[in-house]
Parts: structure tokens; C-alpha cells; sequence
């Protein structure tokens, strides 16, 4: 399944204890259906969405701004050879616009935001975040010199010819600009339709731009905890959804249907990177997940993140030009 011109797999380690059976917990259950019911309450929610979401607790601070910040820099670099003077767009920046402050420290000409639930993106916490960036970038970053009219103090307010924010959903967005790169991270696994994912990373691009989005498959949350890494693949479909509706749990999507929706929006795909569970399923255990999952390709589910490059093809690149 592996697409053409796409580099071998990463196979990343995973520590599963036990002997890698299936197991969900009743008590697991109970559990996350609580927590889903909780969030349908109106005043729950607006309480829990004023905390942060998206951005988890690390062993170190610079594991942290390695995943929240300079991950975009590191993913986009290899793929478009330099950030310099693009344009941004990025889905779902989270809880603070680290990426996007590192992204533009690299070079990018405007970045533009789009998350349904906007974070305090000025506010202390925020600034401490992008206070240890700009501290950090020398020793991560030594041949990419921090630009002279980019502070961490005055990140993001001071900045709005470079910065667009966007309080929508991807679906929903009222963006209409043209961009060089559409990206996200950790993302994709999380919209309600991956096929209007698609669309909208192909109505962003401009003629020669990329699409680039790092897509977690792997376990999220308690899930992560559990002996094996497709756990989360046996609730049904219809328990899943009374578990997760309400909390923007993954869709479980698989790889392939990425791939499909993005060929199907009209993008050539290629996988600048795979990472693989050092855990295969065998019959056994597909026959104990949810049904939708029992007749996937192998492959697919052994698939715990890829990283797509998405381009337009050449016919409608010659089409965007002319018109």
C-alpha cells in the first residue's frame, strides 16, 4: 500500500506490557462515556474549553517545544526545501500558535490560523511558550537566523499584517486565500469529515504549493495505556461515537482512507514519511475489532503515523494559471 515515490517506513518502538491481547475494560468504557456525556452539558463545556486541550504536559521542556513548536519547521523544511516568504495556512494550531511563532521565525512570509476553538493566544502562558521558543532557536535551529522584527512579547497582537485568525471549523471556514503551504499536525485524525479535509488542503493550494499533514493513527488518551495499540479499534461504531461525540476523540480512520480521500479531492499523494507499530495484527486479533476494521489491509493498521505531501497535478496547475 505503500505509495509510489513515498520513502521506506520508520518503524517506531511502542511498549505494550503483556502479552499484546485485546483487552478493554468495562471500567474504561464507563469511563469515557461519562466523560462524553459531561461534555454535552452546556455549562461543562464552556468550563473545560477554557482550559487547555490540545497541548499535554511533557518530561522536559525541550520535548515540548519540540512536538508544539519546532515539529512544524522540522516537517515542512524537508519537503519544501526552505519556508522563506511562504505563505502559511495551518488547521488546527491548538491551544497556542507556537507552531505558527516558529514558522515565521523560519522565514514564512504571512501565517494564517484556522481552529473551530481558538486558544488564549495572548495571553501569559502563551507568551511564556513563545518566550522559550525564541531562547531555544539558536541552539535548534543555528543556520536559521531569528528575524530582527519577530518578539515573543509582542507575539501575536503586534503582528496582524502577518497573522490571520480564523475561530472556525475546516468545514465552515470563511478563508479563501491561496497559500504556498496548507499543513497540520495531529489533525486530520480528528475531523468529522476527512473528505472535506481534503477538498479544502486542494481549494488553499496555490499552483505550486503542498499540503502537509502529520496524521496520528495510533491510540489516544487511556487508550495509549493498554496493552495493545489497536484497542481503541474494537468498540463498535456506534460506541464509539456515545464515548467520544462530544470531545473531538479520533474518527479511526485509517491510512488508506486518508490516501483515497486525497486522491479523491484531486491531489497527487505522496508519504514523506510512515511510522509503523512493531506490532502486527493476526487473524485473531482482527477479528476481535469493530467490524469495519476486520477486512482492512494489514498494512493500514499496523500504520501509526504518516506524514503526506500533497500536490496538485500538473492539469490543474496549467488550469489555475490560465484562469
Amino acid at each position: 500500500m505503500r505509495l509510489e515515490n513515498s520513502p521506506a517506513p520508520t518503524v517506531v518502538q511502542h511498549t505494550y506490557g503483556g502479552n499484546g491481547q485485546l483487552s478493554v475494560p468495562l471500567g474504561d468504557l464507563v469511563v469515557e462515556v461519562a466523560k462524553n456525556a459531561a461534555m454535552g452539558v452546556p455549562v461543562l463545556r464552556n468550563r473545560r474549553l477554557k482550559r487547555p486541550r490540545t497541548s499535554e504536559p511533557s518530561s522536559s521542556r525541550k520535548e515540548w517545544l519540540e512536538r508544539y513548536a519546532f515539529q512544524a519547521v522540522r516537517a515542512l523544511l524537508p519537503v519544501t526545501g526552505t519556508l522563506k516568504d511562504r505563505r502559511i495556512v495551518e488547521f488546527g494550531p491548538g491551544d497556542y500558535l507556537t507552531s505558527g511563532f516558529a514558522l515565521l521565525a523560519a522565514g514564512a512570509r504571512s501565517y494564517t490560523a484556522l481552529d473551530r476553538f481558538p486558544g488564549d493566544y495572548a495571553g501569559d502562558a502563551a507568551k511564556e511558550h513563545y518566550r522559550s521558543i525564541q531562547a531555544a532557536w539558536p541552539e535548534c535551529f543555528p543556520d536559521l537566523a531569528w528575524p530582527a522584527d519577530l518578539q515573543a512579547t509582542r507575539f501575536p497582537e503586534h503582528y496582524s499584517d502577518r497573522v490571520t485568525i480564523d475561530a472556525a471549523s475546516i468545514e465552515q471556514t470563511a478563508v479563501s486565500g491561496i497559500f504556498d503551504i496548507v499543513c497540520s499536525f495531529q489533525v486530520g485524525e480528528h475531523v468529522s469529515d476527512i473528505q472535506a479535509f481534503a477538498r479544502q488542503s486542494r481549494e488553499m493550494l496555490a499552483p505550486d504549493g503542498v499540503a502537509v499533514h502529520r496524521i496520528d493513527f495510533g491510540p489516544h488518551g487511556n487508550w495509549g495505556k493498554h496493552n495493545n495499540p489497536l484497542d481503541f479499534l474494537r468498540p463498535s461504531e456506534v460506541l464509539w461515537k456515545v464515548m467520544g461525540s462530544n470531545r473531538g476523540t479520533p474518527n479511526r480512520h485509517r491510512a488508506h482512507e486518508f490516501n483515497a480521500a486525497f486522491a479523491a479531492a484531486g491531489l497527487e499523494v505522496r508519504e514523506a514519511e510512515r511510522e509503523l507499530f512493531d506490532y502486527a495484527p493476526d487473524p485473531a486479533t482482527r477479528a476481535q475489532l469493530a467490524r469495519r476494521f476486520r477486512t482492512m489491509p494489514a498494512e493500514s493498521l499496523q500504520i501509526s503515523a504518516v506524514t503526506y505531501a500533497c500536490r496538485l497535478p500538473a492539469a490543474r496547475k496549467n488550469e489555475s494559471l490560465d484562469a
